[in-house]
């Protein structure tokens, strides 16, 4: 299972926003380590989905944390279309911490499975004779 301090966390956020320093101590109280957040402004709320989408194509991120001080109505109700899209977990400064650590914990659930099927694979379990 990957450790919390070594997930990497994508923060989409406004240039100055306040919600952005309560992104950084948030994960950092969840214990990400700094090092492995990397965070992007953008222009305006609107942009918040597209900025999730070129962090799932464009880096290593494990997850994406939406942080906006207004705007997140459209971007909630694209939430879950975003995350099956992007195949990872995206949490929203909506519910605070407890988005954040839901969202850690959902990277920590996805590395299980794919250690658990990468070992089956490699073992032969997943095919059978009939």
């Amino acid at each position: 299972m990957i450790a919390i301090s070594d997930i990497k966390v994508g923060v989409v956020t406004l240039e100055g926003a306040k919600c952005e320093f309560d992104a950084l101590q948030g994960l950092a109280m969840c214990g990400v380590k700094r090092e492995n957040i990397e965070v992007r402004h953008i222009p305006s709320a609107s942009k918040a989905a597209l900025m999730t989408l070129f962090f799932a194509e464009y880096t290593e991120v494990d997850c994406v944390y939406i942080a906006l001080p207004e705007g997140l109505e459209e971007v909630r109700e694209r939430l879950a279309e975003l995350e099956l899209q992007c195949r990872m977990p995206i949490g929203t400064s909506l519910r605070g911490l407890n988005d954040i650590s839901d969202m850690l914990r959902m990277v920590q659930i996805q590395s299980e499975m794919v250690a658990k099927a990468d070992m089956e694979a490699r073992s032969g379990s997943n095919f059978r004779l009939n």
